[in-house]
């Protein structure tokens, strides 16, 4: 098989570790990497062995490339995307998809209208404890579950560029994974936040109606000195705790409590492979561009709920 020619557009914080696992990857060509940064990108591509990209437009309109990432800041996502997908290319958008919900549906229409495949970076989706908590609830290991919740802290980073609060950058991965490991959607949401330190908000509490007693629950914030990501299951007959970054996976039940430390695997680099196993034919997409849509939804309901102190009723 001829190799995969993919390009990254943005490589700041993030977008650089595309690079890094499509410079790794078997039967993938990094063809080429774009950010405004010239020099940083002309940088990156020397480490990486491939080449920086001047005009983005000659990036996007080049027939060589069969699929591009997108890791630059939100406000740019549809436009970028939009380009992409009308000139046959797949497309990878890091969440959150776009900054708005009818710029969302547009990607939609597209990427029907142009038969490629759009997925959105829920890079959670791979991580190991999401698919071991996936299996501990449908086979209701430990009783029906009453409760998921998420804690996701840490401090700003200032390198990143931010037009995203802390809802739609930080409170979405976990949105989308309440709505992946329960197999639907919540009916309404509550939220509260505030901004503490920055003009976005910058923390908030989120509370998710999945109906039939299942509640979701998320804190988040840019403000604590120290990342932590948790994923907190309660269920009819114990608890769960599990850890993100670690992916240690701890289960406490009635004969009291059994680690389960699972060999630790990079979740950027499975999502990575599951996107181009998408793009060849081989799979289908396990994010798709409608979950991009719905947890954006959520996100944005949130930060309604937020401002108006009100339930929001969610229709997805």
């Amino acid at each position: 098989m001829d190799s995969f020619n993919i390009a990254v557009i943005g490589v700041g914080s993030w977008g650089k570790n595309h690079a890094r696992v499509f410079s790794e990857m078997e039967n993938v060509n990094l063809h080429s990497i774009y950010d405004l940064d010239y020099t940083h990108a002309s940088n990156l591509a020397q480490i990486y062995n491939t080449k920086a990209i001047k005009n983005l437009d000659d990036l996007l309109q080049n027939e060589e490339i069969d699929a591009i990432t997108i890791a630059s800041p939100t406000s740019t996502h549809a436009k970028i995307a939009l380009q992409a997908i009308e000139n046959s290319k797949h497309v990878l958008i890091e969440k959150p998809m776009t900054s708005t919900v009818e710029e969302a549906e547009k990607i939609l229409d597209a990427e029907k209208q142009y038969n490629v495949i759009v997925s959105v970076g829920f890079i959670e989706r791979f991580n190991p404890i999401i698919s071991r908590s996936k299996q501990l609830i449908k086979n209701e290991e430990l009783g029906e579950l009453v409760l998921i919740s998420a804690r996701r802290l840490g401090p700003y980073w200032p390198d990143r560029l931010k037009d995203v609060d802390v809802i739609r950058d930080v409170s979405i991965h976990d949105i989308d994974a309440f709505r992946y490991l329960l197999a639907k959607e919540p009916k309404s949401v509550y939220a509260r936040g505030g901004k503490l330190r920055h003009s976005y908000l910058d923390y908030a509490e989120i509370l998710l109606d999945f109906e039939n007693g299942v509640t979701g629950f998320i804190e988040s914030n840019y403000l604590t000195p120290h990342k932590l990501r948790k994923l907190m299951l309660t269920c009819e007959k114990g608890i769960v705790e599990a850890d993100y970054i670690s992916q240690e996976y701890v289960i406490e039940d009635a004969e009291w409590l059994r680690k389960n430390k699972m060999e630790w695997q990079e979740p950027l680099s499975k999502e990575m492979y599951a996107f181009v196993d998408a793009c060849l034919g081989k799979t289908p997409p396990v994010i798709t561009s409608l979950d991009g849509v719905n947890a954006l939804k959520i996100a944005l309901s949130s930060i309604e709920s937020v401002e108006t102190h009100k339930v929001i009723d969610l229709d997805l």
